[in-house]
């Protein structure tokens, strides 16, 4: 199972795509995937530098998850 997202940054709108391969045997929803974001580590934009997940709630408004089996 894959994990497919993009970030929009709300500083200066650059979309980035990422792909993640996961072990997960079950399909989670975006809410249960989102639950487990890291807000000690940076997560910055590749284009402007900017943090794009200070607060779980700052992140979750740019980001969009798809889970694909």
């Amino acid at each position: 199972m894959s994990l497919n997202y993009s970030i929009d940054c709300r500083c200066c709108g650059t979309h980035t795509d990422h792909r993640v391969a996961t072990n997960l045997r079950s399909r989670p929803s975006s809410a249960e995937l989102l639950r487990h974001i890291d807000t000690e580590c940076a997560i910055r934009c590749p284009k402007c530098g900017s943090r794009l997940n200070g607060s779980y709630e700052e992140f979750r408004s740019q980001i969009i998850i798809e889970v694909c089996d």
